[in-house]
Parts: structure tokens; C-alpha cells; sequence
């Protein structure tokens, strides 16, 4: 599963990092881990799936990502300062019933 974490907004990127938390969790939980046992008494190891360790580069890239894209926020405030912000009014629609869907 790969993401495509540049055109996220951040309403959208705390959804990907709550589902990111949640698979990690049940990774960890050993959904998708193999244990396998030592015969000699040096303890257990865990092998992760390829899934689990793919979720763990998620979450890390995730954890490095801001929350709000801040040179945007600043790019809007000054386009809406001199009023020259558009606001396309179909793209709004689609965005709402997108996200109605979602629920």
C-alpha cells in the first residue's frame, strides 16, 4: 500500500494516520507477525510480514509530515488579504460529496 502523501489535505492526513495506527497496532498485536521459537535458550525472535514492516515506513513517513502545510496557509492568507483568492464552487461540491461518501 502506497500513498501518495503531497496532495493530502490535513483532515485527510490525520484519517490516513489513524488507519496507519490502527494496522500498526494490529501488526504489532501479531496480525500478519510470525513468532518463531529458538530451540536453544537465547529467547524468542519476531520476523515481521513484509505488511507490518511496509506499515512501520508508513507511520514513520507520516510522523515526519506536518499536520498543516503552513506555506500554503500563509500562500491562502495573503491571496484572500489582497483578494485575489478563487474559489471554485464545483471543486467544493465534489470535495463535500466525496466526503459524504466517506461516512
Amino acid at each position: 500500500m502506497i500513498n501518495d502523501l503531497t496532495s493530502l489535505s490535513s483532515s485527510q492526513t490525520a484519517n490516513t494516520r489513524a488507519r496507519t495506527s490502527e494496522q500498526s497496532n494490529a501488526a504489532k498485536n501479531g496480525n500478519g507477525a510470525s513468532v518463531q521459537q529458538s530451540p536453544s535458550n537465547k529467547g524468542d525472535t519476531v520476523n515481521l510480514s513484509n505488511a507490518a514492516q511496509l506499515l512501520q515506513n508508513v507511520e514513520k513517513q507520516l510522523s515526519n509530515t506536518p499536520d498543516v502545510d503552513n506555506e500554503r496557509v500563509e500562500r491562502l492568507k495573503q491571496e484572500i488579504e489582497r483578494g485575489t483568492y478563487q474559489i471554485n464552487a464545483e471543486r467544493v461540491a465534489e470535495k463535500m460529496l466525496n466526503f459524504d461518501n466517506l461516512l
